[in-house]
């Protein structure tokens, strides 16, 4: 609503009753806030404006602006927190978190779907259809850390401003007699794409969720099977159709009670099984169709198996499991030549496995003691690789493999690690 420009109709200071009308409003409509919280967020005294305009579309909203800063508005009778009071009061809301990438996507009009979202260690929020919900970013809580001036290097901040324009971070400029503004941000100059906040305990990657840490779990990784439209006949007696998913087991057992509820073990020999034209028509090749007519066990439920569908079931710590098709793509570590033949290790696919690529950056960055970065991985889709500088092959392996405790089968590339002796 706001990423476009919007008109202005009026800018008023607020009445007296309109004033206690607004705090009775938000008490209303955000039960989560004391009487304390209420009153610091609708001040008694101190400034407060009532901003009409018109957006892009042509919806009419209404801002309430609190010493410069807006901090609600209204659309269509309904009251809504700014992100400037939701960065002040970050329990406001039930909130979701998501990646970078997939905000991007967000602003842009699309919808927010379960794939893109950050799963927290306590489950997701409890929320119903129509509740008023707030989005955050992944590294970007609102809780942040301070920077105190006075223990830099640069003592003063009018020093560490000036700095930061010389480098044309910043643009800073004197908007009132004796107040210096800054007025403009370079997002996207190295200083600023490149810093990573040092995580307080480079030995265990935490998830931060309100003002609890709780620690990495690896996830609980299951290979399932799903029935396609080729085998649904086998499957339909026992209550599954096409696009079912099944454990190993549970296939073997239907396989098993199949054959015996239609008389197909052999009379002479047990451990063969007589080929019904189902059984035929879901697991034998064309060229075998009229020369096969029984098999072994072993032989029989293997090829039972091979002709299902890939796919995979992931449970993460206090988590609904997320069934998938397919098989689970194991995070990727590579090496790779970038400007002056130097070398970076980059790793994938860590959010298949509920890590946090900019947590697992910050680790690396202390622990390698060298740069690292976050980038969209090229040619997946709302999905991040990590970069760190110089082959680190060997702590990451440390680092999922011991801290994180996951199974090796799902990390390819261990092998790229630096043989001892051998120079980064």
């Amino acid at each position: 609503m706001f990423a476009k420009a919007f008109r202005v109709k009026s800018n008023t200071a607020i009445k007296g009753s309109d004033r206690r009308k607004l705090r009775a409003d938000v008490t209303t409509a955000f039960p989560t806030l004391g009487t304390d919280q209420v009153s610091e967020l609708v001040p008694g005294k101190e400034e407060l404006n009532i901003v009409k305009l018109y957006a892009h579309k042509g919806d009419a909203v209404t801002v309430y602006v609190s010493g410069g800063n807006p901090i609600l508005f209204e659309l269509e009778k309904n009251l809504y927190p700014t992100v400037y009071t939701l960065w002040s009061y970050p329990d406001l809301l039930p909130t979701f978190t998501t990646w970078p990438l997939v905000l991007e996507k967000l602003v842009g009009g699309a919808d927010l779907m379960l794939p893109g979202l950050v799963m927290p260690p306590a489950g997701l929020p409890q929320v119903q259809k129509g509740d008023l919900c707030a989005i955050s970013l992944v590294g970007n809580s609102p809780e942040g850390r301070q920077l105190d001036i006075k223990k830099s290097s640069y003592k003063k901040l009018s020093k560490f401003l000036q700095q930061m324009q010389q480098e044309q971070i910043i643009q800073v400029k004197e908007l009132s007699k004796g107040v210096e503004s800054i007025v403009a941000v370079d997002w996207k100059h190295p200083r600023i794409t490149s810093f990573v906040i040092p995580e307080p305990s480079p030995t265990s990657q935490t998830i931060q969720e309100g003002s609890r840490e709780q620690p990495y779990h690896p996830p609980d990784i299951k290979p399932l099977y799903c029935v396609p439209a080729s085998m649904t006949l086998l499957f339909q007696e026992s209550g599954h159709k096409k696009g079912s998913f099944l454990e190993g087991s549970e296939v073997r057992t239907i396989v098993i009670n199949y054959a015996k509820k239609n008389d197909l073990v052999d009379a002479d020999n047990k451990n063969l099984v007589r080929l019904d034209p189902i059984l035929c028509d879901c697991i034998l090749e064309k060229n075998e169709q009229h020369t096969v007519m029984k098999l072994p066990w072993d032989s029989l439920l293997t090829r039972c198996l091979e002709k299902l569908q890939p796919a995979y079931q992931v449970t993460l710590p206090g988590q609904e499991p997320i069934v998938k098709k397919g098989r689970i793509c194991p995070i990727d570590i590579t090496l790779a030549q970038r400007a002056s033949n130097k070398k970076v290790t980059v790793v994938r696919n860590l959010e298949a496995y509920g890590l946090d690529p900019y947590s697992v950056a910050a680790i690396l960055q202390q622990r390698c003691q060298a740069s690292t970065t976050v980038n969209p991985a090229p040619g997946a889709k709302d999905s991040l690789q990590v970069q760190i500088q110089g082959n680190q092959v060997h702590h990451l392996g440390w680092l999922l493999l011991e801290e994180y405790q996951l199974p090796r089968k799902h990390i390819q590339g261990l092998e790229k690690a630096l043989k001892p002796g051998k120079k980064k």
